[in-house]
């Protein structure tokens, strides 16, 4: 069994009460005493709290008073507490390929295991690892060391509890400050993952500020570079990551992207832009697949995956859901995210078509789905690139 990280305590405290937690207690106590001293219009005032911070937030790009990374938290917090079947069976919260008619998990690490090259006693590291299941995979089937980074406390306790696994909790932004996590990480491994999480890195409010977003998946591809063994005979990141598309928008799109950003708090790049721009100083890009329909039809075919989930309720569901009222201030907009489907809405027309019709999708969807195969140049670019003594276009070229 895998000893406990020091910091797991720590964030599973963070991930019951947070900053976002005691601001929402400040409105809602605020908003007590205002009804009692002023009348029952007082109580109202965590409402104008919540509209003005949305205001500034889509009119101006600020957020004022919560955190959108710690919504991300507490996004897979719900899920965990919420959703049935997260892990195991052959299916995990990403999601899985469609062969022959049948989702299958199997194919789906099989073919990242070919695109890593990943080789008995390699090593490999996991950047948003969910509960392990692919780390699982790597070690019992590949013979691979695996090691996961995530930060959510109870995915992480849960693939060190079952899968005896190592896990460490935190944010991967964190580590590029932390000295002692990068002398246990850097230059470990074969091959690094970022499977379904990519989406997350980039919050809302930097939609409009393109410089920002570049400087954090310039940070992620660096991240990546710092962990790679540069003397492996792998050096390759696999990533998938949903895309936006140009497609042009109505009032319904910013309506259930309102609700998206709510529920899973972040900002997809645009075809163009992101990891497949900003990855070239270090990495050479060595295949782009499009796995949209496959992501699509997991949501169609499994009822208990996230895209379209059908929630069981039960009594303890029930009472988490109450006690999130005083710990979250976006329930109420998690709530209404399923009511309008608003997953599905950004598939396009025939969202729940069983059908698998790529260049169909292309045409009417809003996201694609990119799975992205990086390698890492060889020194010198490298060694300049960790550096940040290089110049991007001629790196780039």
């Amino acid at each position: 069994m895998i000893k406990e990280p020091d910091n797991t305590r720590a964030a599973a405290l963070i991930n019951v009460v947070d900053r976002n937690t005691l601001v929402w207690w400040a409105l809602i106590l605020t908003s007590a005493g205002l009804a009692v001293s002023l009348g029952p219009w007082g109580g109202l005032f965590w409402v104008a709290a919540l509209m003005l911070d949305d205001v500034l937030f889509w009119v101006f790009g600020k957020a004022l008073l919560f955190d959108s990374q710690l919504r991300v938290r507490r996004n897979y917090q719900w899920i965990h507490n919420l959703y049935d079947g997260t892990t195991g069976g052959g299916r995990d919260l990403g999601f899985n390929l469609a062969v022959d008619g049948r989702l299958s998990q199997r194919a789906k690490y099989e073919h990242m295991a070919r695109q890593l090259g990943l080789k008995k006693g390699m090593s490999i590291c996991d950047v948003g690892c969910g509960y392990g299941d692919w780390l699982k995979y790597c070690r019992d089937e590949l013979g691979c060391a695996a090691v996961g980074i995530n930060m959510t406390p109870e995915q992480a306790d849960y693939a060190r509890r079952e899968y005896g696994l190592e896990v460490h909790t935190t944010n991967w932004k964190d580590i590029l400050g932390d000295p002692r996590l990068q002398a246990r990480l850097y230059g470990r491994f074969d091959a690094v993952t970022f499977m379904d999480t990519v989406e997350h890195y980039v919050s809302m409010e930097d939609r409009n500020d393109l410089e920002k977003q570049n400087r954090i998946y310039s940070d992620m591809c660096r991240f990546a570079a710092s962990l790679l063994n540069k003397n492996s005979p792998a050096r390759r990141v696999f990533l998938s990551c949903l895309h936006q598309t140009r497609k042009p928008r109505n009032w319904k799109f910013y309506w259930h992207a309102y609700f998206m950003d709510k529920m899973y708090s972040g900002y997809y790049p645009f075809v163009d832009e992101g990891p497949l721009a900003e990855c070239r100083p270090w990495f050479r890009v060595v295949s782009v697949d499009d796995r949209t329909e496959d992501y699509r039809l997991t949501g169609v075919r499994d009822r208990k995956h996230f895209q379209a989930v059908s929630i069981k309720p039960t009594p303890r569901k029930a009472a988490y859901a109450a006690l999130l009222f005083f710990l979250d201030p976006h329930v109420i907009h998690r709530i209404l995210y399923y009511a309008c489907d608003s997953w599905m809405f950004f598939y396009g027309d025939d969202a729940y078509s069983r059908d698998y019709d790529a260049d169909y999708r292309k045409r009417v969807s809003y996201v694609l789905l990119y799975w992205i195969t990086l390698e890492l140049k060889p020194e010198p670019a490298v060694a300049a690139a960790l550096a940040g003594e290089h110049n991007f276009k001629e790196v780039a070229s």
